[in-house]
């Protein structure tokens, strides 16, 4: 196969400090694709510093993190110049409508509750937000 005929690796940095979830997830998305390269963060501080020293084309957040609040941590992701728009899916335990609206208004493509997405809901979320990221567009 060819360069260019060869599917893009799409690069996720998975931040959650529920251990169980995060290796779920991370499995799910690798059994979705084998383009996937999961990175596993285990709190806000390890995922930023990851998010500033990798080339991640998505991060998939749990907004309550043992650290600090995952708002603060999608403030400080969407801050870090490094591309025109960072590809964030909130995915959390927190299912409170008015907490999924303050993710998308911080600067998260959706909010996805954790006991209601499956893993090809999850992939399928990735493939939107970094394609909508890749082409410079507002989330919706």
């Amino acid at each position: 196969m060819s360069p260019n005929l060869e599917p893009l690796s799409t690069s996720v940095l998975l931040i959650d400090g529920f251990a169980t979830d995060r290796v779920y997830f991370a499995d799910q998305l690798k059994r979705c694709s084998f383009n996937y390269q999961v990175i596993e963060a285990t709190d806000g501080h390890s995922g930023l510093d990851l998010y500033r020293s990798r080339r991640v084309d998505c991060v998939v957040l749990e907004l309550a993190l043992p650290d600090r609040s995952g708002f603060e941590v999608l403030e400080n992701l969407v801050s870090i110049v490094r591309r025109p728009h960072v590809a964030v899916i909130a995915l959390t335990h927190l299912i409170h409508h008015g907490v999924r609206e303050l993710a998308k208004q911080k600067g998260a493509y959706t909010c996805l509750v954790k006991k209601f997405t499956s893993g090809e809901e999850l992939d399928r979320a990735i493939q939107q937000a970094v394609s909508s990221a890749r082409s410079n567009t507002e989330p919706l």
